[in-house]
């Protein structure tokens, strides 16, 4: 079983056109195509908050894979649909899903105490624009990085695989770097609406 993780899309309100004879995420073509690649070949889409657009939510939500919470970017209307904290459970794995789970790049305490006290075997997080796998004892930290607006870091999400014979086995945790497509695609798109706001001053 493969469980993509991912966080911190910030994709921006899109116009009609992009979004037009779009099914879901997965087709998004201003997403990289490794992206788009991995979220077909999942089973389940874990989504760590900021989608930053309604547009995006929807069509994540369209893939029928989605687990997900909002973050602090995200706006009322999907703050309405889905939660700021999750737990659900997969092949005897209890997975806990937030946002925010402390502002450090490289300080995971604050997380750890967040994994027991949600009581989950793999918190995933989001916020911090940057990969992080850290393990202990059968317990993980996961943050997926971002695809779009890295920080310090190559845009990345993260796969998880289940050993599906074997519940309760995590068979592997890796970091996708997905490349730049995205970000080059949206740095485009706000410099022409940068240029489009200067004509209308």
């Amino acid at each position: 079983m493969k469980i993509l993780v991912l966080s911190d899309t910030h994709i921006p309100k899109l116009e009609p056109s992009d979004i037009s004879n779009v099914r879901d995420a997965s087709e998004l073509t201003i997403l990289p195509e490794i992206l788009r690649e991995k979220m077909k070949e999942a089973d389940i889409i874990v989504h760590a908050g900021d989608f930053y657009s309604d547009e995006i939510f929807d069509l994540f939500e369209k893939t029928g894979k989605l687990k997900a919470v909002y973050g602090n970017n995200d706006g009322e209307y999907i703050r309405n649909k889905i939660p700021d904290k999750l737990v659900f459970e997969q092949n005897k794995i209890r997975f806990g899903v937030v946002h925010e789970a402390g502002r450090s790049l490289n300080e995971n305490t604050a997380r750890w105490y967040t994994l027991r006290e949600m009581d989950v075997d793999i918190l995933i997080f989001g916020h911090i624009h940057t990969p992080v796998i850290e393990a202990y004892q059968e317990k993980y930290l996961i943050c997926p990085g971002s695809p779009i607006k890295p920080r310090m870091s190559e845009p990345s999400v993260v796969e998880i695989e289940l050993e599906e014979k074997k519940p309760g086995t995590v068979q592997d945790i890796r970091v996708i770097p997905v490349g730049a497509a995205a970000c080059n695609y949206l740095k485009f798109r706000e410099k022409l609406e940068e240029e489009k706001e200067e004509k209308n001053q």
